[in-house]
Parts: C-alpha cells; sequence; structure tokens
C-alpha cells in the first residue's frame, strides 16, 4: 500500500479539498466497511485504501450524496477483494442487503435523521427501561448485577432490554417513514 503524501498527490488536485473530503467521509466509510463485517484489523487499512483510489481517479466531488455512494461502491469492492484474497467469499445478495440498510439509515445526513429519531423515542422510554438501558449500554453492567441494582431478576432485566429494544426500533421506524 502507498504511503499518502502530498508527493502522490496527483499535480491537478490539491491536499485542501481531500483532506476535506477525508474529514467529512472517513468516519462514514469505516462505519460501512464494520456494518460489512470488515475484521478490525483490516478497517483501517481499507478506509485508507478508498481514499487512494479517489486520489486515482479524476474524481470530483460533485454532491454529499452522489460521493458517499462512490465511497461506498469502492470500500464495497475493496472489502470484496480483500474477502476472496483470504478465501472468503462473502454472499454478494447479503453485501447488497447490508449496504441498502446502511442506505436507508445512514441517508444523506450521515445517519442525523436517525439519531433525532433515536432521541425522540429515548424521551418516550419508562424510567425503569431508561435506567437499565444505561446501566447495561452507558455503564457496561451484566444482566445479573442491573438486577441486583434494580431489584429485579436477571431475566426480568433481559426482558425488559428485549422489550426496550424492539419498542425503540419500532418507534424510529415509525418517525423515519414520515
Amino acid at each position: 500500500m502507498r504511503a499518502l503524501s502530498r508527493q502522490n498527490l496527483p499535480r491537478r488536485a490539491s491536499a485542501r479539498p481531500l483532506e476535506e473530503l477525508i474529514r467529512h467521509h472517513q468516519g462514514a466509510v469505516r462505519g460501512f466497511l464494520f456494518f460489512l463485517g470488515c475484521p478490525a484489523h483490516q478497517v483501517d487499512d481499507l478506509c485508507q485504501e478508498v481514499f487512494l483510489v479517489v486520489l486515482s481517479r479524476d474524481f470530483e466531488d460533485r454532491h454529499p450524496t452522489q460521493t458517499a455512494a462512490f465511497l461506498r461502491r469502492v470500500a464495497r469492492n475493496l472489502f470484496l477483494k480483500a474477502m476472496r484474497n483470504l478465501e472468503r467469499e462473502p454472499n454478494s445478495l447479503e453485501i447488497q442487503g447490508l449496504e441498502n440498510a446502511w442506505v436507508t439509515y445512514q441517508g444523506d445526513d450521515q445517519g442525523g435523521r436517525y439519531l433525532d429519531a433515536l432521541g425522540e423515542c429515548l424521551r418516550t422510554l419508562r424510567p425503569r427501561a431508561t435506567d437499565v438501558l444505561q446501566l447495561r449500554y452507558r455503564d457496561k453492567e451484566t444482566p445479573a448485577a442491573i438486577g441486583r441494582r434494580v431489584g429485579l431478576s436477571e431475566s426480568g432485566v433481559k426482558s425488559i432490554l428485549v422489550r426496550t429494544k424492539k419498542s425503540l426500533r419500532s418507534c424510529i421506524e415509525r418517525r423515519l417513514s414520515r
């Protein structure tokens, strides 16, 4: 893999727009690679390769949606190539389904609409469900430890988590379909 430096930049490209492009899209590219199932130790390498492809082509950043689609396509192809090299052929229909889901929830605003819906839905939860979610996901406590803190059995905590996640999922889907 080539090292990314100003010397390697094509003469027609300036480093400034490239840095802005990377700053704006790198998080989404990394997230998409993780979402596809890319092993953590390969994500940074593949992400760097995505932007090297941008350098090696006559790429013109026209619209954020088009740019994001192009970067996803490059990332997907590099991921598939890496998996083939490891003799692990992912299911292409599954990859396409994952990309469709990513586009649905990521959208043009890098997931902002989804996060807004999640925030609104979290505010509708009952206090006990909120407490259990925070203890589990923010504080990383086990269901048994949460149960001791809130006076429930471990299975009671698991039940609250399942019901709450199901409720959040349907709430978010309703808000996004508006």
